[in-house]
């Protein structure tokens, strides 16, 4: 029975982690440092093989089969390279992008596995599978593919789960009924519409990358198909597929109130792309990612190149070049955070952070999301308010690990409780350049009226 619920928290922990992980936002990349060899973009350099496997459950063989969803998802991943592959042409940084370009022109290795390895998840739960694998030693896949509707959600403890991707010792992709019920390949669904896809599909695949202008032709014609049929619905298989896929190459999520990191990879504001949950198809933001992974896995990350999206931007390692300071605000409910970065930011790692956030002593657990340097013994119970904080912080490995800061310089927090406001604290801090807190001083108020001051130097 331990060791039962020790495997459930160990696939939890696995699961949380991951969802922390897509959602880094500030850039278009995530920073996938675990398991470098399994890196797909690595291997789409070294034209390695890919292996998949994919889990078809009963319920999605309804509206699939193994051929069909394989062919779809093999189209999916060449769409990623043939859609950057073309925005570098049209915007003639052939020569600029040459080495990038070599990579996305070949056909990647894609080789499928007779089956998925369920060895890391609990045998106690296999039950829930529509079809238990045989129990024999199978390879495991690069990338794992589960299109079904019960397992995951079981070992979740969810009843409606939300297509992601995530990773163990290898990266996954779990894709539930809310999200593949739209199938464009499906006769009964879209008609002579998913006859057309499927005719497209099939030329796509046949037409190898550097065939730059049968696949320009064909993209248009399956764009074409694909939104009359689909009709800009990203509940469908095609985009589920696409986007996930971003996440396996190494694209983060950008949605505009995500907060996760510090790091700048990419662009200050989040764009519209496929990423970000708002468009259907891929765009120039999603291509500028492709470029970005494959500059640094090339080992080409210092070396500048303009954005695809043609809007002035221009990237140096790995991160946008500014030439003033630029703000990004993000809000969430009744929190909002914004993070000022300057030209100098991608080398001394240095930013003002802007933060408000509610918070309460109603319970303990509300009462922990208060700074613990202002005084709680003079909180008034029971009450609401917000804590706000201005000051600059430090990326300490300004490249690899967007978690690792510190305040610098001088910070300045406030503690606001209750209406009037009928409590206050405003605490001014001093750090010095490696995060070390050298003094501080605390006011307390009630009812605007300064009631005490403490200070403390260290």
């Amino acid at each position: 029975m331990l060791k039962k619920y020790i495997s459930f928290f160990l696939f939890a922990l696995f699961i949380f982690t991951a969802y922390l992980a897509q959602a880094r936002p500030v850039a278009p990349l995530m920073g996938y440092k675990q398991d470098i060899d399994s890196f797909l973009v690595s291997k789409l350099i070294n034209n390695e093989p890919i292996t998949y496997c994919i889990y078809l459950g009963k319920p999605a063989l309804k509206i699939t089969t193994p051929q069909d969803f394989e062919d779809t998802f093999k189209l999916a991943f060449k769409l990623w390279m043939v859609h950057t592959s073309q925005l570098i042409h049209q915007a003639g940084q052939e020569k600029e992008l040459a080495p990038v370009l070599a990579v996305l022109e070949k056909d990647p290795n894609l080789q499928l596995l007779p089956e998925c390895d369920f060895s890391k998840y609990p045998k106690e739960s296999w039950q829930y599978l529509d079809f238990p694998p045989s129990g024999k030693k199978v390879p495991t896949a690069d990338l794992s593919i589960f299109v079904e509707d019960t397992f995951f959600a079981h070992l979740k403890g969810e009843k409606d789960l939300e297509a992601f991707f995530s990773y163990q010792n290898q990266p996954y992709i779990v894709i539930p009924g809310r999200y593949y019920r739209i199938n464009p390949s499906n006769v009964k669904m879209f008609g002579d519409k998913a006859q057309q896809f499927i005719s497209l599909r099939k030329q796509m695949l046949a037409t190898p990358n550097h065939d730059v202008k049968q696949i320009n032709t064909l993209l248009a014609e399956l764009m074409k198909v694909w939104d009359e049929s689909v009709n800009y619905n990203p509940r469908n298989i095609m985009y589920v597929l696409q986007h996930e896929l971003g996440h396996a190459f190494g694209l983060a999520d950008q949605r505009s109130s995500a907060d996760n990191g510090d790091l700048i990879h990419g662009t200050v504001y989040p764009r519209a792309g496929i990423m970000d949950n708002f468009t259907t198809y891929l765009t120039c933001d999603d291509a500028d990612g492709i470029v970005l992974l494959l500059h640094e896995a090339l080992n080409l990350h210092h070396e500048r190149f303009s954005s695809l999206c043609r809007d002035g931007i221009k990237f140096s390692g790995g991160k946008e070049e500014l030439s003033a300071p630029k703000k990004r605000v993000i809000r969430a409910g009744a929190n909002k955070r914004a993070r000022t970065y300057y030209p100098q930011t991608a080398t001394d790692g240095v930013y003002l952070l802007e933060d408000s956030k509610y918070v309460s002593t109603y319970t303990d657990e509300d009462a922990k999301k208060i700074y613990y340097l202002f005084d709680f013994s003079r909180m008034p119970k029971g009450v609401g308010g917000f804590q706000s904080q201005q000051g600059h912080m430090k990326m300490l490995d300004v490249n690899n690990n967007p978690e690792k800061r510190v305040p610098v310089g001088e910070h300045v927090s406030q503690l606001t409780l209750g209406a009037g406001p009928a409590h206050k604290q405003i605490l001014k801090e001093k750090y010095d350049d490696n995060g070390q807190l050298l003094s501080y001083t605390l006011e307390i108020y009630d009812e605007e009226v300064l009631t005490e001051t403490r200070t403390k130097t260290f």
